[in-house]
């Protein structure tokens, strides 16, 4: 929970190695005020050290990630699953795919780089570049794929630096050890004369023999430019048969740092001072392959990203502050410890090399130590107060009226969102339609989503769930948001955010904001009211009034564990991920649909959770019989549950309020209390198929029956389980 007022927003582009380092050093050290957001494409980041050991088949996936989720929970950081498409250097915004763009007072540029493919004159999306990893760990499931088919004899790595030749060596291993008969030629293309360039005689010399051993054939002096009809082709003519081919080439880099107007070098690398800020731009930072020191150039190489988070955060946190900012001076020499596709290394540093199976133990061991500083997240205390937090008087932030959200921002954010159409009055009326009945329902709840967009549309989702599960349509709302206590600019951003998710979301309902409460406290919180209409004669009730009905679920469980492992550090992303995809699904659908069949009742599945919430229908006359095994359930919830013990702070108040008795660790997810959860349909038995099928045709994939109705005897157990 912040307990600071928020002054500065720094955002994090991209989660390379040195911004991972930087939100690390910023949970160890927190700067009260700076309030940080991290944004990715996806929810962990690779490790390029450990990469060519996981081809060669010696780690996981997992084991050579760094889950981002966890990571920004860890260090109080929002962390929006996009990617940057530019910057506005006037406005300070940083343009973000499918989303309102970010407002920062810092920024820091860490997005990596890219293999060059400028020489290539077609067929760019037939040749698998290594980078960026995440596409390429794509790629390379397809190849295997492929490959287990028959249909590769021959393989090309286009680039014999370090990166091209671990692959080729990682790749030849694999794929020897995985099907010993099925030979494979791997052949690897240098521009040059030999290969490694970079490194000492000694190297090349240890590594070519290698390649000879194995029977890798080195073309040398060889420009590939071209790969058609299954050849690798060069500049000069020659021509090698090829069936699949991997480029990893000089680096190259995204071209929308140069398009907005950041200085770069002749090759598009941002060009940074030695505090790494941007020659053109003092408040933005750029950090590993996509930057380029001007006074000390340097090889693209991960080392030199992972030393640079420490002299980041410093200087970051020193900008933030008005103090001075420290040069920072890479150094000229490095180990190198290059795989060689076996559990076997080359170890490298002054012209002096070593190699054999104890330098790969040596290279795993400052690998996996690097990694568990990410995977074993310890508990931290807060920090005290600092210069940031100087700049707010000592007046203490009021609370009631005194604690609105002041009049000309919200004005000026809803006239930016909102032109010819911002709410006025101190009151609406809400019209209903004729021959129609008014719904009303609210919902508030604190952020728990660490993306104040999302975290509005979730927030909508949910509380007009209520309106679809009566059978009704939504017609407007009344919003309701806390912020925490910040700069005027800090809070417009904020509240932009919220706006701008509320009303994407809204517009997606069919719904319009008509007025609401805006104002300031200890932590982010956000709400709604809700009004809807629907025909007396259509409207659902939520008491079971026949036996024989089929119970269908449109949204699988899990929320309430996940979200609480989330707070604890322990939650995958992928599961986090999996969860708010889930909850972004509208119950909208699936009510329009369910209005085609006999619905005898319905409710929607939230904080009670399942149990809590069919307590509610179950009537004297009418109970249920549920399948437990039939129960959905969200990526990783099961594994929180039963696996890890994590409960949702009202999974043991659901259970004590529900008159069930069963001696089975998977029961436990009926007490897990939901957000935005689906809608529990009691159908027809003869047509339960057909609502099925089309609701997994609008997107409800997980849409299932998990029991139905049955009589009562009095005093029996209201929820029973069978099958």
């Amino acid at each position: 929970m912040n307990t600071f007022p928020l002054a500065r927003e720094l955002v994090l582009v991209g989660g390379g190695h040195s911004h991972v380092i930087f939100l690390r050093m910023l949970a160890m050290n927190p700067l009260p005020g700076l309030k940080v957001t991290l944004i990715s494409p996806d929810t962990r980041t690779p490790y390029s050290g450990m990469l060519p050991g996981m081809i060669a088949g010696h780690y996981s996936e997992d084991d050579v990630h760094i889950d981002l989720v966890p990571l920004c929970r860890f260090a109080g950081a929002d962390l929006v699953l996009s990617s940057a498409t530019g910057i506005d250097t006037l406005k300070q915004e940083v343009a973000v795919r499918g989303r309102p763009a970010l407002r920062y007072d810092m920024l820091s540029l860490d997005i990596g780089s890219t293999p060059s493919m400028s020489l290539l004159e077609n067929k760019q999306d037939q040749v698998v570049p290594v980078k960026p990893i995440s596409n390429f760990l794509e790629r390379w499931q397809r190849f295997l794929a492929r490959y287990a088919e028959g249909g590769i004899e021959h393989v090309g790595f286009v680039g014999a630096g370090a990166g091209g030749i671990e692959l080729c060596l990682a790749v030849n291993h694999y794929l020897t050890r995985v099907s010993p008969l099925n030979k494979v030629r791997c052949h690897v293309f240098t521009s040059g004369k030999t290969i490694l360039e970079e490194f000492s005689a000694g190297v090349r010399i240890r590594f070519e023999k290698k390649l000879v051993k194995l029977g890798i054939d080195v073309h040398r002096e060889f420009l590939a430019n071209d790969y058609r009809e299954g050849q690798v082709n060069s500049v000069d003519g020659r021509s090698v048969p090829c069936d699949e081919v991997f480029w990893v080439t000089q680096a190259g880099v995204q071209s929308w740092p140069e398009d907005s107007g950041l200085a770069v070098d002749e090759r598009g690398f941002v060009t940074v001072k030695d505090t790494l800020q941007s020659v053109s731009h003092e408040n933005i930072f750029a950090v590993g392959d996509c930057a380029a020191m001007i006074n000390h150039p340097r090889p693209k190489a991960g080392v030199y990203a992972v030393r640079q988070g420490a002299p980041l955060f410093h200087n970051v946190c020193a900008y933030a502050e008005g103090k001075p900012l420290k040069n920072y001076k890479p150094q000229s020499q490095f180990l190198s410890l290059i795989s060689t596709g076996d559990q076997g290394a080359v170890a490298s540093r002054n012209g002096l090399s070593a190699e054999g199976a104890w330098v790969w133990r040596w290279k795993n061991w400052i690998d996996q130590r690097f990694m568990v500083r990410f995977n074993e997240l310890p508990e931290m205390p807060r920090a005290s107060v600092n210069d940031l937090q100087a700049e707010f008087d000592d007046q203490m932030q009021c609370g009631g009226c005194g604690s609105k959200v002041a009049s000309d921002l919200l004005s000026e954010v809803l006239g930016e969102l909102m032109p010819g159409d911002v709410p006025d009055d101190d009151a609406v009326v809400v019209q209903v339609p004729d021959n129609h009945q008014l719904l009303q329902s609210v919902d508030h709840f604190r952020g728990f989503v660490n993306d104040p967009y999302l975290q509005a549309r979730i927030a909508v989702c949910h509380a007009l769930s209520d309106i679809y599960a009566c059978g009704g349509k939504p017609l407007s709302v009344l919003a309701s948001i806390t912020l925490p206590h910040g700069k005027p600019d800090v809070s417009r951003s904020l509240l932009t955010q919220l706006m701008h998710g509320s009303l994407d979301q809204l517009k997606e309902e069919g719904a319009r904001l008509i007025g609401g409460h805006t104002s300031e406290g200890m932590e982010l919180s956000v709400g709604f009211t809700v009004n809807g209409a629907v025909k007396p004669c259509e409207r659902w009730g939520k008491g079971f009034s026949k036996t024989g009905n089929v119970l269908v679920l449109t949204k699988p469980l899990g929320t309430g564990a996940l979200f609480a492992a989330d707070m604890q550090y322990r939650a995958q992303g992928d599961w986090i991920a999996s969860a708010i995809d889930s909850m972004l699904i509208s119950n909208r659908r699936a009510s329009q649909l369910a209005r085609q069949f006999s619905i005898d009742a319905c409710t929607d599945v939230t904080g009670f959770g399942l149990a809590g919430h069919l307590q509610e229908m179950i009537t004297d006359e009418v109970g249920v019989m549920i399948n437990l095994d039939s129960l959905p359930r969200l990526p990783g919830a099961k594994v929180c549950l039963e696996a890890l013990g994590i409960r949702s702070t009202l999974h043991d108040a659901n259970r004590r309020t529900v008159d069930i008795s069963v001696d089975d660790p998977s029961a436990e997810i009926l007490f897990d209390p939901q957000t935005a959860g689906g809608l529990l349909l009691s159908v027809a038995e003869e047509e339960a198929d057909r609502l099925l099928e089309e609701l997994r045709a609008q997107g409800y994939e997980s849409a299932v029956v998990i029991g139905h109705t049955v009589s009562r005897v009095s005093g029996s157990a209201a929820i029973t389980f069978g099958e």
